[in-house]
């Protein structure tokens, strides 16, 4: 489809849909996050174990939150991205308000899985597109303007929370709460589709139209080393098959494995696909930030769980305003001036994508052992403050990675996955390892509270591998920096 956006929007009009860009990160964010607020009473209504609950938060929404990004960025690769990026909220809010009507695990397992399905088609087409309003140059400070609304949609999440809580702050309807954000989410998909006008593809690197980056199957197919392809997602599809036929893995994972494993191969015959997962620094980047919000999507999903067994006389409506206030002063300091600071830094020394990160890493990792250590909600609440600054600050550049070294006209892909590797390691892993490791020390006779903290501890060691992935950026990236720069001011043509 033509684009038709102008070449060199306004900056008033740029500001005015990255704002709205990320309004609409910010709900995906609050449909993801309520279910980690409202966990304790989803699971006692419900009769959930705390491995469920996990898989609620992490692994059932992360799997197809992750799989179909990848097909609906192919798609916002090759379609008017703001049609896309409508429909995509839509459905995430309608799936949002059936969260509501859930009788049990099947339910409610069903709904997430919607979400992750709407949700998939978010990120990809905005990140695509304010690479097309900014360049390089500013991309990391815009990019981290965006990721404002992963802090300001969790805060969000907690004074929705909080303004509908019941008249006793231990009872929460949490029901009416999914439908009532559902509903608003769909008004905004409406909102999108009426302000925002698609730009130009590549406009802020080259002056040429850019063709398209992928090529025909049939070329595809002729041009690229099939054997090892076929042997390895092969191997998987006939593993899979095997798995499900002596009952070891449910027929859903058929269902999503076999579609998947064939997107696999179609993207892995594709030249430009291939130049994305060539790059070094994309892998690195991509495994630092999703190593770090593995420990953190763990916190996000039992931290309310946490603070009650801590004090279970502590005013519930209390805690979750003050995480809404932290995460929405806190955390969006350090994802704003965390950007910044690397589009600053980076001017003189590009490895500032990989320094600013690891250092911010190397600071959390203590403040979350003692955040979970804490013998008070008020001092957990304190050092939770200092942690989550140091959270922030990684989101900006790790994103702006995925668009400045990946070709132009695959920018969606690249971000999709990109979202694969964050996700599936972090979304996926962190609340279900969480939840599991919760239950692994209840069996071995801790007490709640106590296995909760213990869990969490293991958890943490996450962030010792997230601060080695971004010192290995340091390495690589000047390098694969300077590939980019060259690939992307002579656009690679593919057809």
């Amino acid at each position: 489809m033509k684009d038709s956006g102008t070449d060199s929007p306004k900056k008033n009009y740029r500001t005015l849909v990255l704002l709205l860009l990320t309004l609409v990160y910010g709900f995906n964010f609050i449909d993801r996050q309520i279910v980690g607020i409202l966990a304790p009473f989803i699971q006692a209504d419900l009769d959930l174990t705390n491995t469920q609950l996990g898989l609620l938060i992490g692994l059932a929404f992360a799997a197809f939150y992750t799989i179909m990004g990848i097909p609906l960025a192919f798609l916002a690769d090759r379609m008017n991205r703001v049609t896309l990026l409508s429909v995509a909220v839509a459905v995430w809010s309608g799936f949002t308000a059936l969260t509501g009507f859930s009788q049990n695990f099947l339910h409610i397992a069903l709904a997430r899985i919607g979400v992750g399905v709407g949700e998939a088609g978010g990120s990809p087409p905005s990140h695509s597109m304010i690479s097309d309003f900014y360049n390089k140059n500013e991309r990391a400070g815009a990019l981290g303007v965006y990721s404002l609304g992963i802090p300001l949609g969790i805060m969000s999440a907690y004074f929705l929370t909080a303004s509908l809580l019941g008249a006793d702050p231990n009872t929460v309807n949490w029901r009416r709460i999914f439908i009532i954000l559902g509903i608003t989410g769909i008004a905004l998909a409406f909102l999108v589709k009426l302000i925002i006008r698609e730009p130009r593809r590549g406009a802020m690197e080259s002056a040429k139209k850019l063709p398209s980056g992928y090529i025909s199957i049939k070329a595809a197919i002729a041009q690229a080393n099939l054997t090892p392809r076929v042997a390895i997602l092969g191997s998987l599809a006939v593993a899979l098959i095997i798995s499900v036929l002596i009952g070891k893995t449910h027929w859903l994972g058929l269902v999503l494995g076999l579609p998947f494993i064939l997107t696999l191969f179609l993207l892995s015959i594709q030249p430009g696909v291939m130049t994305i997962v060539s790059i070094k620094s994309w892998w690195w980047m991509a495994l630092g930030i999703a190593f770090a919000s593995f420990a953190s999507y763990a916190v996000s999903g039992f931290q309310t769980k946490f603070l009650r067994l801590l004090d279970p006389e502590f005013n519930f409506r209390t805690i979750i305003i003050w995480i809404g206030i932290i995460n929405g002063t806190f955390y969006v300091a350090g994802t704003y001036f965390g950007a910044k600071l690397v589009d600053w830094r980076s001017k003189t020394d590009i490895r500032a994508y990989g320094t600013i990160p690891a250092i911010s890493i190397m600071l959390a990792f203590p403040l979350a052992l003692a955040a979970f250590w804490a013998p008070t909600v008020v001092l957990h609440l304190a050092i939770g403050a200092a942690l989550q600054l140091c959270l922030g600050v990684y989101l900006g550049p790790s994103f702006a990675i995925a668009q400045t070294l990946a070709p132009i006209s695959l920018r969606a892909m690249s971000t999709a996955l990109f979202f694969f590797v964050l996700n599936m390691i972090a979304l996926g892993g962190g609340p279900t390892f969480a939840g599991y490791m919760i239950d692994f020390f209840l069996k071995g006779g801790a007490s709640e509270l106590d296995a909760t903290r213990m869990a969490m501890y293991v958890t943490f060691g996450a962030y010792i591998l997230a601060f080695f992935f971004y010192m290995m950026v340091r390495i690589t990236l000047p390098k694969d920096w300077a590939a980019a720069e060259a690939r992307n001011e002579e656009p690679q043509i593919f057809e």
